[in-house]
């Protein structure tokens, strides 16, 4: 089966949408920020609108084991300025055929309310440096650096990545593999418990030091449907790490997500 040039950018754009719904709490980048190689022709602007059911994912961080429904938009200027869910708002400084990087305003999601926690984290911003370089075989490496920048005390994360992306007969697929971490304000809070809150919940107290926090691989397929339509679907897995292992407020040491996304394509020259 072969694509024409309309199915394979639109093909592109699902595994932009999907992936993006596993990168959510894993922590991945979007395409936007990624220089694979390119199966579209530029475009000067881009808008994406779509969504599906996604299980292992909450932007409140509640109920984030259930299958939630998971709305998605995003728009971008000749790929150097750009917004979405996940990203925020981004700026490729730096845009080469094999390389990008630049800065993002991204947001930070709610960790979720908890019987006995009054200070849990909310929705916040982290400001982010990112920088990917890609290499022989459409394989793609790199990362970026965070800090919280709302006064939440949540301190800086950070992620490192490879992954690959490739055209099947049924669609593109994008397989990663991915690290991330954080500091200690970080990770204790998203996972610690303080004397105070180990007394008012039953959890015991827990305190991390930072460093490594999970690491995890994601598959995405996505299929074009005519020439503006498509549909997607993806998996990932996510083993905890380090002292974020040993929380109380896990209920198992890993996690993993799925789902299936449609999206549609608005573009202009």
């Amino acid at each position: 089966m072969a694509f024409s040039e309309q199915e394979l950018h639109v093909s592109r754009n699902l595994a932009v949408l999907v992936f993006s719904a596993v990168s959510l709490l894993a922590g991945q980048a979007l395409a936007q920020s990624q220089p694979y190689e390119q199966v579209e022709d530029a475009k000067t602007w881009k808008v994406d609108v779509g969504g599906g059911f996604v299980r292992g994912f909450s932007a409140t961080g509640d109920d984030s084991k259930d299958v939630n429904w998971t709305f998605w938009g995003s728009a971008s200027y000749k790929d150097v300025v750009y917004a979405n869910g996940l990203d925020g708002i981004g700026w490729n400084a730096i845009k080469r055929d094999d390389f990008r990087a630049g800065v993002q305003l991204r947001p930070r999601f709610s960790a979720g309310d908890l019987e006995g926690f009054d200070n849990r984290p909310e929705l916040g911003a982290d400001a982010t440096l990112y920088a990917f370089k890609r290499l022989p075989g459409n394989v793609v490496v790199g990362g970026r650096v965070s800090q919280d920048v709302t006064g939440d005390d949540a301190g800086m994360t950070w992620n490192a990545q490879i992954g690959h992306q490739r055209i099947t007969r049924v669609g593109l697929l994008q397989v990663m593999a991915y690290g991330r971490g954080g500091d200690s304000d970080r990770l204790n809070r998203y996972f610690g418990v303080t004397a105070d809150e180990a007394v008012s919940s039953g959890y015991r107290q827990f305190e991390s030091d930072g460093g490594l926090s999970a690491l995890g691989a994601s598959a995405v397929l996505a299929v074009p449907i005519g020439t503006r339509y498509g549909v997607g679907a993806f998996v990932n897995y996510e083993e905890y790490m380090g002292d974020t292992r040993n929380s109380p407020l896990l209920d198992e040491p890993h996690i993993w997500r799925a789902g299936i996304i449609g999206v549609a394509r608005f573009n202009g020259m």
